[in-house]
């Protein structure tokens, strides 16, 4: 059996130790040890105690690099000690402190190998999914963007290719982020209906939203978009957050002004757009289904967006959200 994530999450902040919390450990552990796929989810879960395990004398006997099933843990780890410093030179710390210079070496070998592999296979047309397409369109998207930065500010070399690499393995952890999320769903995508329009939320909408308003520490060549990890929005859940907004959306009188391009949101005080492009998907017997897909969630904090709400309305609802609307001329 595979335990889902909110199962998982709930081990690890319950007070005290869960009364199955060895159990749980050890099923899964013991897929790892057997080399045998388990989610994303129970990769994040268990893969950081198997690398802790120690013998009887106390030391750590055990290589995370030589299980195959933690392969996207070991990336996401490391991703995330040295993503502001991938190639290591300053301090590092991890929760034992100071990572050593030897280890710092493995680290710092992996990630270039990840990045290496990672970057080929995005390049190769051939690689099928859906969600590996969007993250291709939109790394090679981000990649010309950065060759036009550095080219206007004469960046190159050394600099230049650290931000390459910066770009491709943030890419590689935001696909395991929206795989896990998806993973975890267990569907692609979902729908929910506005006055009759189908409304889209996708991995597209996911990895969109993700790599252009929430990557601040990669996207140097990108100084007009807003960028930071908002802490009012889970970045794990992401089109929960769109879902529930649209749904809140839906039951207020003001719905049927909706123009099919935007939402101005406000929630926890903050303001935000969701926009929205039409969509058509083509099915086997020549069959089309037209939407409006959810193009990109991001935070209203560039001065003249603010200025312009002068003119909206906001109407305050019941279910956690805020909805600004544009009053009549």
């Amino acid at each position: 059996m595979n335990y889902t994530r909110e199962k998982l999450q709930s081990l690890n902040t319950e007070k005290g130790k869960p009364a199955d919390f060895d159990e749980v450990v050890q099923t899964i552990a013991t897929k790892v040890f057997a080399s045998q796929e388990i989610s994303l989810a129970e990769e994040q879960f268990v893969c950081g105690i198997v690398e802790e395990l120690r013998d009887a004398k106390g030391e750590k006997n055990i290589n995370i690099h030589d299980y195959t099933s933690c392969k996207n843990y070991l990336f996401r780890n490391r991703y995330i000690l040295y993503f502001n410093d991938l190639n290591g030179y300053k301090k590092v710390f991890n929760h034992q402190g100071e990572i050593p210079i030897d280890r710092k070496r493995i680290d710092v070998s992996f990630l270039q190998k990840q990045y290496e592999d990672w970057n080929s296979f995005i390049t190769n047309k051939s690689n099928g999914s859906e969600l590996i397409n969007y993250v291709s369109q939109e790394t090679k998207h981000q990649l010309k963007k950065l060759d036009k930065y550095c080219e206007r500010l004469q960046i190159g070399g050394h600099r230049k290719d650290y931000l390459k690499k910066s770009i491709v393995l943030h890419g590689k952890y935001i696909y395991l982020l929206v795989k896990e999320f998806y993973q975890e769903l267990g569907k692609d995508e979902e729908i929910i209906e506005l006055n009759g329009e189908k409304i889209l939320i996708d991995g597209f909408t996911y990895v969109h939203t993700m790599f252009r308003h929430f990557s601040e520490q990669v996207k140097e060549h990108q100084s007009d978009k807003s960028y930071h990890f908002d802490e009012n929005i889970g970045f794990k859940t992401v089109p929960n957050f769109l879902l529930n907004a649209i749904e809140c959306f839906k039951n207020i009188a003001e719905s049927n002004k909706f123009n099919n391009k935007y939402l101005k949101i406000v929630y926890n005080g903050a303001k935000y757009a969701i926009w929205f492009r039409p969509y058509t998907k083509y099915l086997k017997g020549n069959i089309k289904i037209d939407y409006y897909r959810v193009q990109t969630l991001y935070p209203i904090e560039n001065k003249a967006d603010l200025d312009g709400l002068i003119d909206y309305n906001e109407i305050k609802t019941n279910c956690g959200f805020s909805f600004l609307i544009k009053n009549a001329p």
